[in-house]
């Protein structure tokens, strides 16, 4: 080997060298002194701060322990290694981070809309007949004052496209029972008054020029809300006969994504990779509304999840509606929070609810794990009679509280492991532990929907 060959392979070796203590510390000063402005993960919560050091903590591990979670959140370029690291399982093995399932044709998916398709989240028919009596209790109330309560069933991303979803995701089906269909049931067997989007929009699906659904977002395309608006409008008009303003479409741009890009990317979003998931150009309509002076625009609450937002955003509401008013899972007032932050004064329900005309509840399937967000609670509580039909129904949902309660203590074996300790410190079963401890959940939560 000549000099020259020589020389050439000592600057090869000392640039690997110099770019090897780059790779090992750019990390290091980017923690210290951020020099490239990250953008941050979508769906993550922000990483906690490094933790302050005491020599209890110190001597407990308890500062080792979160200086050792907080460092490897804050690292410097950790976004962006994480991104890297999600685009490569998404390039060649097809694979997303998070609670996001690639299905067939790149449509996205929830874990929690397959598992409300497939029935893996299903509540049981004593939970649902429990909310299916309440909710016939408050719509029988309410008519006597004038005001229709009714239900929404929207449809959810896994039931609509379920033959996209990987087979992989189907195979957890517990009895074919799902919590939509029970709903649906008792709901007809029982007389509750409903919307059914679900079977609407499944019978709209081939028919419509435009898509209802993004591949690559968790709720219902900008064409979609206006179809759900459209068909909740025509649902009020029946059932109160009158006529609302009408809604003509002016016209429909057409645009890779709409100008509501949450409702378009936002499962996409959650991959938190660096390409760009391929989607279809989508329908954005325009509308325009027409009234006369047999038009009228009656006052409408809606309690639900964040699938109305969308027919918010097509301006619907605000249009067909002399006052309209929307709580996000029963908490966030709209459209007040639009300009500030202002939640559901439960204290006030029954005024707020005996200001309407129209009330109703929409969820769609994946959110009736929650349904009905607490509302019917305490409607329920606001204005049933203390009769013997009352304390029937709450004993019914106190032993249903009870025993899901100790089934859930069962498949935690933290929270097991430290009731049976208590147990024994007691000098008690572990059954009577478990039973304390459910009943107190219960109390709690009977508590919070009577304080509000």
């Amino acid at each position: 080997m000549n000099s020259s060959e020589k020389t050439t392979l000592i600057k090869t070796k000392q640039a690997l060298l110099v770019l090897f203590l780059l790779v090992f510390v750019a990390p290091v000063f980017q923690l210290a002194l951020p020099f490239v402005n990250e953008k941050p993960l979508n769906g993550v919560d922000l990483a906690p701060p490094l933790p302050d050091f005491s020599p209890p903590t110190w001597i407990n591990e308890e500062y080792q322990k979160n200086y050792s979670l907080a460092f490897e959140q804050n690292i410097g370029f950790h976004n962006s290694l994480v991104r890297m690291y999600n685009q490569l399982n998404y390039t060649f093995f097809g694979f997303a981070s998070g609670a996001v399932v690639v299905g067939e044709k790149d449509v996205l998916f929830l874990t929690s809309y397959i598992d409300a398709y497939t029935g893996g989240d299903f509540l049981g028919e004593e939970y649902i007949e429990i909310q299916t009596t309440k909710i016939k209790f408050l719509q029988d109330v309410l008519k006597k004052k004038n005001i229709d309560f009714f239900v929404i069933f929207a449809p959810g991303k896994g039931s609509f496209y379920s033959e996209y979803i990987p087979k992989r995701n189907t195979s957890g089906t517990k009895n074919g029972k799902t919590n939509y269909g029970e709903y649906k049931k008792m709901f007809s067997n029982s007389g509750v008054k409903f919307l059914d989007l679900c079977s609407i929009f499944l019978s709209k699906k081939q028919t419509e020029k435009h898509p209802l659904y993004s591949n690559t977002g968790v709720h219902w395309s900008e064409y979609g809300c206006f179809i759900a608006g459209k068909e909740l409008v025509s649902y009020i008009e029946k059932l109160r006969n009158i006529k609302l303003p009408k809604i003509n479409v002016h016209s429909i741009k057409i645009a890779s994504l709409s100008g509501n890009h949450s409702s378009d990317y936002d499962a996409a979003s959650l991959m938190n990779i660096i390409s760009t998931v391929p989607h279809p150009n989508y329908a954005i309509p325009k509308l325009e509304f027409v009234s006369d002076s047999t038009t009228i625009r009656p006052r409408f609450l809606c309690i639900a999840d964040s699938y109305f937002s969308g027919i918010i955003n097509t301006d619907i509401p605000s249009n067909v509606f002399t006052d309209y008013h929307y709580w996000l899972y029963n908490d966030g007032v709209y459209p007040e929070t639009f300009l500030k932050t202002k939640h559901h004064d439960k204290k006030q329900l029954k005024k707020d609810l005996e200001k309407q005309d129209i009330v109703c509840l929409l969820a769609t399937d994946a959110s009736l794990t929650s349904f009905p967000f607490g509302f019917i609670d305490e409607a329920y509580e606001a204005y049933a009679a203390k009769d013997s039909n009352y304390y029937a129904l709450k004993n019914k949902e106190f032993h249903r509280s009870v025993v899901t309660t100790i089934k859930r203590i069962n498949e935690n074996y933290t929270w097991k492991k430290q009731l049976i300790e208590n147990a024994k410190k007691k000098k008690i079963s572990a059954i009577d532990e478990f039973i304390i401890n459910a009943i107190w959940i219960y109390e709690q939560e009977q508590m919070k929907i009577k304080n509000g």
